[in-house]
């Protein structure tokens, strides 16, 4: 980054110049006799199908069935976690009981700004606030005394304690540079046109496996443990918590921008060292730590790069649509992209927006996200119009529409949630 104390900068930048790149289908296949096409590469057709990526006499392919159509199987009653505490068992269960019946209305938190209160902001405007607050632990392991965006736990928890929801995101910084005197220049991006904005690290892969014997994988693991304390903090304090890692995974049709979606230069698919890692880290998440207070959300927006049913919760996917001109329409070809993406039928959600779906589209075109969450302000004053500022001002959405959502009686807000 230019400017490490002001993260916001690049995030806002890769997001306005996003609006229509995450409206597009990034994935698509095709099979013949012997191959499948993913992310504009054929690879070969395993011979035993395991409904995804594999490895077979030294080379990289992919499941047959993955590259055909699947009839949907049941939604599974209880999380992942077969382990999960009651209070993640029961939020999960109220997910499940309103998903395709409303909506729950969402809102990023200003994550590198602590003075900015993104749920007032919401109140202020509507007359209510939201029933799901994001947050993220981007600048998590930062030492330096200017870095801001370290008490998003305290600031769940004290969300949590109003009755709210909480999800978290992680923008992982460098994983080589967390405990070195380096850290507070460590950036996410893998493609940025700035070479000093980007960090070369890349998921460690030997013999068609995460390469458990390198430098590389000790990183991850320390980056894990480091926001495995943090979930535990929420955990301790009765917290369930949305927890969508590696978001975004798939960048723009199948080349990541961040690191852990970058290019690669082993031949070795993105989208399979990406799920190697996923499911690495639900392993040392939930067993190792203990984690049991975790729904797991997935946002690799690219079926290619789902982890499996028996690690996912929910699917969701990000929106930023500049054609949309206002018009709030459902976005329902990509609600049922990401339906039709497990085989295991599973909620979706709208993890970060622009445009708010009117809910009466959305019940027109039965695009029933589970919920939307519009991304966060710059760190400007309240009330300004710029395509900086997702909520605050009208560059996306006006002040009459966002009355409208958080009005409608099928958009849930704090006040209609249940004590779980």
């Amino acid at each position: 980054m230019t400017d490490p104390r002001n993260p916001g900068i690049r995030l806002l930048a890769r997001l306005t110049a996003l609006m229509a790149v995450l409206t597009l289908p990034a994935f698509s296949h095709a099979a013949d006799a012997g191959t499948c096409t993913v992310n504009q590469q054929s690879w070969p057709i395993c011979i035993n199908d395991n409904d995804g990526w594999g490895v077979e006499r030294g080379n990289y392919c992919i499941a047959r069935s993955f590259c055909t159509s699947m009839p949907p199987a049941a939604t599974r009653s209880a999380p992942v976690d077969t382990s999960a505490n009651a209070k993640t068992r029961a939020v999960f269960s109220y997910l499940r009981s309103v998903w395709g019946k409303q909506v729950i209305a969402g809102q990023a938190d200003l994550t590198w700004r602590d003075s900015i209160d993104m749920a007032e902001r919401v109140r202020a405007d509507t007359g209510k606030s939201p029933a799901l607050m994001g947050y993220d632990f981007m600048n998590y392991g930062l030492t330096a005394n200017w870095v801001e965006g370290r008490h998003q736990t305290e600031e769940a928890i004290a969300f949590a304690g109003k009755g709210g929801l909480v999800a978290f995101a992680w923008h992982w910084r460098d994983p080589a540079l967390l405990k070195t005197d380096k850290v507070n220049s460590a950036n996410f991006y893998a493609r940025e046109s700035d070479p000093s904005k980007n960090t070369s690290f890349m998921i460690p892969m030997a013999n068609g496996a995460l390469d458990k014997h390198s430098p590389a994988f000790q990183q991850i693991n320390d980056g894990i443990d480091m926001v495995a304390v943090e979930l535990k903090k929420l955990s301790d304090a009765g917290v369930t918590v949305l927890w969508r890692p590696l978001h975004e995974a798939s960048g723009y049709k199948g080349d990541g921008w961040f690191w852990w979606g970058r290019t690669r230069t082993d031949g070795a698919p993105q989208a399979y060292a990406n799920i190697l890692l996923w499911r690495h880290m639900f392993d040392r998440l939930v067993h190792r730590h203990g984690l049991h207070n975790l729904i797991w959300v997935w946002n690799g927006q690219d079926p290619a790069w789902y982890p499996g049913d028996d690690v996912v919760d929910i699917v969701s996917h990000d929106i930023y649509d500049g054609s949309d001109n206002k018009t709030y329409g459902s976005q329902l070809w990509t609600y049922q992209q990401a339906l039709n993406t497990p085989v295991e039928r599973k909620p979706v959600a709208l993890s970060e927006n622009s445009y708010i779906p009117d809910p009466d589209k959305i019940a027109a075109d039965k695009a029933w996200w589970l919920w939307f969450m519009v991304w966060s302000d710059g760190d400007g004053p309240a009330g300004v119009t710029s395509p900086n500022n997702f909520w605050t001002g009208e560059y996306y959405n006006t002040n009459e529409h966002k009355r409208k959502v958080y009005s409608h009686p099928n958009v849930i807000t704090l006040d209609k949630l249940p004590r779980f």
